[in-house]
């Protein structure tokens, strides 16, 4: 299993390396279909956003609506809710939660 985590994680990279830097490296000036296969990001920053968005990663932008910029393209707002009966068990160690690192 660690074998194949460590070839996952090498493969993510190089295809980051691949895709994903060349674009960020030169931005489209418009944004590139998003890639149905990725799973795509939830993020805070605006910026972050909008560079993801660009080449054509799905964005989720989380924000109270006062400090979203009226000319901001937003297909759907959702309220974010906390569910109450997700199994965190598995995530913890001696009670401290431990996700899975992401890249």
């Amino acid at each position: 299993a660690q074998l194949q985590h460590k070839l996952l994680d090498i493969y993510a990279l190089l295809k980051y390396i691949e895709i994903l830097y060349l674009l960020l490296s030169s931005p489209c000036s418009k944004p590139v279909c998003a890639n149905p296969t990725w799973m795509g990001c939830f993020t805070k920053d605006t910026a972050t956003c909008e560079a993801l968005y660009f080449i054509g990663v799905p964005v989720w932008l989380m924000h109270t609506k006062a400090y979203i910029s009226p000319d901001m393209n937003i297909k759907e707002p959702v309220e974010l809710t906390c569910p109450e009966d997700i199994v965190k068990a598995m995530y913890s160690e001696k009670g401290v939660a431990k996700p899975f690192p992401s890249i």
